[in-house]
């Protein structure tokens, strides 16, 4: 049996790093954190991109971001829609650069342990009050006063619908991408899910291009096949290198653990992850930095001793609105995949950059989320509401 821990944060992934990053904070240094993280070292296997202010409101890894574009193109067949915004950029972030700038500030906090190659087996919630019980895939036991669960969600078996992606760093020996525009959605209508191209142009030559899929997690897309004909149209059969690729697949209805007073699910576990968009980086951050801030409250008004019994942790909500609309909006997708594009190009073509982008990041004002809703089509998505309401 290991010596008793204030915090332990099980997965050291993009959000227990966040957590125990804002945890470094000299402020803490009375409190002992310890993160166990499976994989045996940090790569790049990620890019994360989100909508950002073009002036103030950054967050603490701004200055690692790799790329950002003020006009980005949603298109389906000879329809493309474009949308500029002089206040809202698209930013992107490579994980590597995110890593190397987390552990480093870890590293530099003596009450902050990070252990790599240690995957965790079980997680016993005690009574209130006494410790939590952390098992380790090697046998070992931890102990803790607050546990932070960072892994990732399990999935409903045979009704999970995911969001799923391989992605290519390309290199082109010739000019062949605009640097000026994301194209965030090219739209190609498939029976099996709703499929679109993601392609991110960090210079004339190169890019982040990605096939996306929307769809049952039994359906398997054939990346490989799909990246090499969508480079040989766009590329017109120049050559290029690859150097770099990415997959990954996020639930997007998966089962979550209930929250308790001591053991509190972090990421997508803990809801982070937007059904409707994917997009997870800033709430992320934003529910580390949050719980750092509440800690940090509690602590200068108990003190430490008291703090360790009176300090109740949130986990991550998001509004009951948003969580009605995603439900409505996959629901409607689902029910009839080749239709499921004309609904992203109405909502883009009818409504305003600052509402779509609003909706996307989860931000919209009521006024924002009725214009998207008058934007869709009435009968599919009323008869969605209605479903989801009787259910």
């Amino acid at each position: 049996m290991e010596m008793q821990w204030d915090i332990v944060i099980v997965g050291g992934g993009l959000s227990g790093l966040a957590l125990a990053a804002e945890l470094a904070a000299p402020e803490f240094a009375a409190l002992s954190v310890l993160v166990l993280e499976k994989r045996p070292a940090y790569l790049r296997d990620r890019t994360w991109s989100y909508w950002a202010p073009t002036v103030g409101m950054q967050h603490r890894y701004s200055a690692l971001e790799r790329a950002r574009w003020t006009q980005w193109a949603v298109s389906l067949n000879d329809r493309t829609c474009l949308h500029t915004c002089a206040q809202l950029a698209y930013a992107t972030l490579d994980a590597d650069a995110f890593y190397a700038a987390a552990m480093q500030t870890i590293a530099s906090a003596n009450h902050v342990a990070l252990r790599l190659g240690t995957g965790v087996g079980s997680i016993a919630a005690p009574s209130t009050g006494q410790s939590v019980a952390v098992t380790t895939e090697q046998g070992d036991t931890v102990q803790a006063r607050w546990v932070f669960d960072a892994r990732p969600p399990q999935c409903v078996a045979g009704s999970t619908l995911v969001q799923q992606f391989a992605g290519w760093e390309v290199h082109a020996e010739h000019d062949a991408f605009d640097t000026r525009t994301v194209q965030l959605m090219a739209f190609e209508p498939h029976a099996k899910g709703l499929h679109f191209w993601y392609v991110l142009p960090y210079s004339e030559r190169s890019a982040l291009v990605e096939s996306t899929w929307i769809s049952p997690a039994s359906w398997q897309p054939d990346y490989h096949a799909e990246l090499e004909q969508y480079l040989a149209q766009q590329l017109h059969r120049k050559r290029y290198t690859v150097a770099y690729r990415e997959q990954g697949v996020l639930p997007l209805d998966a089962m979550r653990p209930a929250p308790a007073s001591q053991v509190v699910p972090l990421g997508r576990g803990g809801g982070t992850l937007r059904p409707s968009t994917g997009y997870a980086f800033l709430d992320t951050l934003a529910h580390a930095k949050g719980l750092a801030e509440s800690l940090r409250t509690t602590l200068s008004e108990c003190g430490v001793d008291n703090s360790r019994t009176s300090w109740q942790p949130q986990a991550f909500t998001r509004p009951a609105t948003d969580h009605w609309m995603d439900a409505v909006f996959l629901n409607v997708l689902s029910q009839d995949w080749l239709r499921a594009p004309q609904y992203f190009m109405q909502m883009f073509e009818r409504v305003g950059a600052d509402g779509v982008v609003a909706f996307l990041s989860g931000s919209a004002s009521l006024a924002q989320r009725v214009a998207i809703m008058r934007a869709l089509p009435v009968a599919p998505f009323a008869s969605a509401a209605l479903r989801r309401l009787v259910a």
